[in-house]
Order: C-alpha cells, then structure tokens, then sequence
C-alpha cells in the first residue's frame, strides 16, 4: 500500500516530466491552428479550433502502428492486422485529439502560459538533443524526423501544448490536499488485519476428455489463430560511431592544447583551519577580537578554537576544515585566505556566517602529470570529439538520402556503407539489428511494409543509426489441421478444466454459504486441508498477492457467520477462502501525519478534481464532429 502510495503521489515536479515524456509518444504535433477551411478536410472542430483529416489519419496511423506492436509484444506473432476494427480506432482516436484540444483550450482561457525560453531551455537541456555535453542542432534534426515530426516548428508547438496541459493538470493535482480524518480512515485501512483460511482446488486437466469432434470444431472457428506469422525479410545499412575513429587524425598542436587546459584547470589546495563567532554585531566584533588577542598573546589556535568556536564541525578538530580550492567559500573568506602566507592568522573578517579568524596552515602544490602520461587519453577524446561530429553529420546524411531514394543503392554508395539482408523475420524480431523493437516496428510500419519505402533513420542507441527496407515480405498462411492439433487439444483441455474448477468452487462455497457443507466436507471433496492465516495485514509477502488482494475485498464476517468466497488461482485452479475476522487498529492518529498518506490522498483528490474539471470542458464546449456524417 505504501508503495502505492509512492507510485500514486502527485506532484508539480513529476507532472512536468510526465509531461515531457508524454510529448515524445503523443498522438499527432498538428501544426497549431488548421490550415483547412472547408468541412470536408475537417475531422472535427472543437470551440473554432479545426483537427483536419490529415491530422486524425495521421493519428490513427501511428496508433495503429503502436496497437499491433504491443499485440506482437504479448506474444502473439500470428495477429492479423485486418482484424482491427478501423471504425472503432479511428472514433477513439478522434476522440482523444478532442480531448487535447479542449484542454489545451482549457489551460489557455486559465491564462496558463508556456514561454518561448522555456520551450529553448527544454530543448537545449535535452540529452537526446545532445553532442559532447551540448546541443546539436544537426542531431536535433535527426531526432525529431525519427520520431515523425514535419519541422521544428511542429516539434516546439507540441512541447508549447504539452507543457500546458502539464500546468493546467497541475493547477489542481498539485494544489488538492488530505483532510486529518481521510487520512486517519487511510490509515486505519493501511493497518488493518485479517484471520482467514484457504484451501487450494487444482485445474484437473487429466480428468477432461477431448474429441476429435471438438478439435474440428474450433479449428473452423477460430482459424485466424492459426496462422503462419508474418514476415519480413529486411535490408539495412548500420552506422556505428566506432567505425569513425579510424577516419580521424590528430595533430600535436591539438594534443597539446587540450594537454593545457586539463593542467590549468588543476589548482592549489590550502589547509585552513578557523574560529567562528556566529553573532554579526558588536557582540561578535568584541568577541572575535579577543580570540585575536590571545592568539597574539602566544596561545595555541587549536586550543582556542576548541573553546570558542561556535562552528561545531570543526571546533572539536581545533578548527581544522581541511583543504580547500579557492571559491569553496564565500568572497570575503576566500580572499582572505589566498591572501596569507603558511602559517598567518588573518584578521577577523565578516561573512554571512560571522565573524572569522583565518589560519593558513599548509599549502599542497597542484600535481601536474606530463603530457606524455596523459597523451593516450588526450588522444582519445580528441578522436571521440571529432567521431562524433562524423557520426552526427554522416547520420544526417543517411537520413536525407533514405528519405530521397527508392532503395538503398545510393546511401550505401554514398556513406560507402554495405547493404545488409536479414530474414525472414516476424514481427517478435530475432538477431542483431533485428532485437529492436525499433527496427521491427519500422519494418512493419505501413509505408516501409506496404509502400516499399526506405524507413526514417532508427537510433538504436547513442553509438548506431540504422535505416532499413523491406525486400520481401511473407504473408500469413493457414497452417493445416494436422499440424496445429495438439495445440488445440491442450487449449481446450485447460479452458474446460479452469471453468470446471470455477463451477466446483461456486458449488462448494454455495454449500458452506447455506451449511449444507463444513469446513471438513469441502477439505474431503477437494482432497486437501484448510491452511489457517492469522492478522494477515495488506502488506504481507507470505501469501500470494493475488489472494491477499481478493481476501481484503471479501465483505466482513458478521460475528455468527463467516464470509465465502472463492477466485481464480494463476494457474487456473481456485482459491476457496473463509473469512473469520477483521481488526482495526484505533490509536492511530501520529501514524496518519505521515506524508506518504498526505500525499497519496491529495494525488486521487486532484485525480478525481481534473477529471471533473474535463468534464466540465466537455459539456461546455461547442464540438462538431464530421466523420460518420
């Protein structure tokens, strides 16, 4: 519960992050305000503001291409796209571009407002906009055509509505709050325990008989799950940044001048040790001044700081604060202290903090090692520097000349690159470039598959690019009867034994509910003992949390009569539980002031308040819809 907790806690920071994460796998980056006037390139238009055709088919693409994904992703490599209900994706898809644009709407009549620096600020501080620690505009480009944007433009309008969307959740997710009672109910309910007991009924397969009738019979129902999976047989051309540092050279003015900085930026460390008086008033004047005096007086610093030092960090270490580099502490006492020679007290100086007296009580000279102790390494990031800058460059390239010719012929030719074939292959993936699930979905995306084109350039990860095609693409074939028999008769024979174990378990809790049956009867009928739990709380890792979590839903026993139940085990088998008690616990109330239960109750109240807050933007919106008109 309280990692829910965690996992559920709103906040301004998260939802901003949200936000931009979400802007990377959104829908559409329609370009603002539609360009189209006429109803028949219209989709939709929600208070004036038009979502084109283009955009919702735009839209329905790439969320067709994401659906089939995940479907392949779950295993089943046999999915047959066509069955897709296009009327109802694409409804559902208009309806999400809807929703967008009344809440952008909504956060632009809240006078919400993302400025033209911070969409800069965003971009700028992206990694993945990135070359050597700062931003590239060539690799910005590259990025956003991966990901399907037009332009620059449509990449800022997508951050600029994303963001304000982020602000318009935020203004009532991070404002809600938890009253002392919800949280004291929480609290309670978090705390609460349970005395059950369980017993076990398993999937009796080996009792369930199949006949060849049956087998027959679903084969002819259901033979769009028989089928061969699709595949793809796929050329590709690979950029690895690897492959550039042999393309580099290095010349001895650069070694030696990245040499220079590196040294340069080596510095002295001085040992300091001091005594504070905290007060900044004439007190602390008086005060620091007769610490000076005794120092002069020929007392030992140490011993004076260990009296009257008010830094408690360093006062029981006579003061000593170990060393340091310049600018590790404020101006005033950084001056003072580069300014005394080994083994000077300074005058008292004032900072923030109070007043200090300074003793400089060792200088370590920086330890400069030799340009040829350092040339392998300074070499190497030289040639990181300048492989990267290939890297990018070339990568561009590669997208330009994927972009503009019918195959790979020319960008091989002109990268000097190999064509390389792999397949066939299903959507699942397989070996090298292959395992990404990057590379799949590009290769069974509509305009690669179905429209022999070159795919947008694929970043496999920070070190290789890769652009691919489809050479040949292998249809889904019914596999026969024969083939596919066993597997059905093991489909059939778990579906009737899970539904058998289901409607004996009815059965029996049926019994125990109306006492036709005890405890011990339903133990003889399914062969097993009742396992006992006692003050079980929602926490608990000793019982499977798929029970635990039926268990904490079964209603409270009345003090006569237990509660019964029974649900469905992973395997397929069932659990029969009897529920003989609830404890909660009262005194609670210093519990309840935990922030994890502030902020898990304040995240579903401003959950539940924006989700008002849509639904209010939808009554009051002027919405017209054309498509199925």
């Amino acid at each position: 519960m309280l990692q829910r907790m965690r996992d559920n806690a709103q906040s301004w920071v998260a939802k901003v992050i949200v936000g931009v994460i979400v802007l990377i796998f959104a829908l559409t980056g329609w370009e603002s305000i539609s360009r189209f006037t006429s109803n028949e390139q219209k989709a939709a238009e929600v208070n004036g503001t038009v979502i084109s055709r283009m955009e919702l088919e735009q839209a329905v693409s790439l969320q067709r291409r994401q659906l089939i994904q995940q479907i392949q992703q779950m295993g089943n490599d046999a999915f047959d796209p066509s069955m897709i209900d296009e009327q109802r994706l694409r409804t559902s898809v208009l309806e999400g571009l809807i929703e967008r644009a009344l809440l952008i709407k909504g956060a632009t009549d809240a006078r919400f407002n993302v400025s033209e620096a911070m969409i800069d600020q965003l971009i700028l501080a992206t990694p993945d906009f990135q070359v050597g620690g700062q931003f590239d505009a060539n690799r910005f480009d590259v990025v956003i055509r991966n990901m399907g944007m037009s332009s620059r433009l449509a990449f800022r309008d997508m951050v600029r509505q994303e963001l304000l969307i982020a602000q318009l959740r935020n203004g009532f997710e991070a404002t809600a709050f938890a009253t002392p009672a919800e949280r004291l109910h929480l609290a309670r309910l978090e705390k609460q325990t349970r005395d059950f007991a369980v017993i076990e009924l398993e999937a009796n397969l080996d009792a369930v008989e199949i006949q060849d009738e049956d087998i027959q019979a679903y084969y002819t129902a259901n033979q769009a799950r028989f089928m061969t999976p699709e595949q793809v047989v796929i050329e590709s051309l690979t950029l690895s940044r690897s492959g550039f540092f042999d393309r580099v050279s290095i010349d001895e003015a650069a070694v030696e001048g990245l040499y220079q900085r590196e040294v340069g930026n080596l510095a002295e460390q001085r040992r300091v040790a001091h005594i504070l008086i905290e007060s900044t008033g004439e007190e602390g004047r008086v005060r620091i001044e007769a610490a000076r005096e005794r120092l002069e007086a020929g007392e030992d610093f140490a011993t004076v700081a260990r009296e009257v030092s008010e830094d408690p960090g360093s006062a029981n270490d006579g003061g000593d604060l170990g060393y340091v580099v310049r600018g590790s502490f404020d101006q005033a006492f950084d001056d003072a202290l580069f300014a005394l020679n080994e083994g000077e007290v300074s005058e008292p100086v004032q900072t923030s903090f109070g007043y200090h007296l300074i003793k400089l009580t060792a200088i370590q000279a920086p330890d400069v090692p030799s340009l040829e102790s350092m040339r392998d390494s300074l070499e190497q990031e030289l040639k990181a520097e300048q492989a990267e800058r290939l890297f990018v460059e070339a990568s561009q390239e590669l997208a330009n000349l994927a972009y503009e010719s019918p195959d790979l012929v020319e960008p091989a030719r002109a990268l000097g690159l190999d064509v390389v074939t792999t397949g066939p292959v299903s959507r699942n993936g397989g070996e090298g470039i292959t395992s990404s699930p990057r590379v799949m979905a590009a290769a069974f995306d509509e305009d690669v598959l179905l429209d022999k084109r070159n795919s947008p350039l694929i970043e496999l990860d920070a070190d290789t690019a890769v652009v691919v095609r489809v050479k040949e693409h292998l249809r889904p074939e019914q596999r026969p009867l024969d083939e596919v028999r066993d597997e059905i008769a093991d489909l059939l024979r778990y579906e009737r034994a899970v539904a058998g174990a289901e409607q004996q378990a009815a059965e029996l809790v049926g019994g125990l509910r109306s006492r036709d049956l005890d405890g011990e009867a339903v133990a003889a009928q399914v062969g097993s003992q009742w396992q006992t739990h006692e003050a079980v709380s929602r926490a608990s890792t000793e019982v499977a949390q798929g029970l635990l979590r039926e268990v904490f839903a079964l209603a409270r026993p009345s003090e006569a009569e237990p509660s019964y139940g029974h649900f469905r085990r992973p395997d397929g088998g069932q659990w029969i539980v009897r529920l003989t008690g609830v404890a909660t616990p009262e005194a609670l109330e210093s519990e309840a002031e935990s922030p994890l239960y502030q902020r898990f109750i304040a995240g579903q109240s401003g959950e539940q308040d924006f989700a008002a807050v849509q639904e209010r933007l939808r009554e009051t919106a002027d919405i017209e819809r054309y498509i199925g008109r």
